[in-house]
């Protein structure tokens, strides 16, 4: 009779065993995936605040040179026709309130729809500033022209003049 009651109780200890060792794994298994998920979550927080943070960059950039596009503005106050050669002479004043860049003169016949085009790389004018610019090329007696000045935010300004 006692070695039945031995027997049992060991056989109760045995399973009592087997159930801690399947809990604890359990226990063991959610801590190792709660710990993965946790990881990854910082990983993705951490990618999408860079992400942001370049687009915030870049949006900023787009909205500055949109602003001051719109407060960009030129006359272009005098065009000679050089009598000595085949050049044209053309004034520009920043009339604007931001600085600005040109970077082409396109000068077209109106006529023959001929077009010369003139880049530029140093033709900053400061707000209430001018910059006069000589562009080479065969221009012809009494005729129409059509000069487009471009700046570095690509805005154009554009007007007509007659060749003597």
């Amino acid at each position: 009779y006692a070695m039945i009651i031995t027997v049992i109780f060991t056989f109760k200890e045995m399973n009592f065993n087997k159930k801690t060792k399947r809990g604890l794994s359990n226990i063991v298994t959610g801590a190792i995936l709660l710990s993965a998920v946790a990881v990854m979550g910082v990983m993705v927080v951490g990618w999408s605040n860079t992400n942001l943070t370049k687009h915030q960059a870049e949006l900023d950039s787009t909205l500055s040179n949109n602003f001051n596009k719109v407060n960009e503005n030129m006359l272009i106050e005098h065009i000679w026709f050089s009598s000595t050669g085949p050049s044209m002479n053309i004034t520009m004043n920043n009339i604007g309130t931001v600085g600005l860049n040109v970077t082409g003169i396109n000068i077209k016949n109106i006529n023959s729809l001929a077009t010369s085009s003139f880049a530029h790389k140093n033709g900053g004018i400061v707000p209430g500033g001018t910059l006069s610019l000589k562009e080479t090329f065969s221009w012809t007696t009494n005729t129409p022209y059509e000069v487009t000045v471009t700046t570095g935010r690509d805005s154009q300004f554009k007007t007509e003049v007659l060749s003597p």
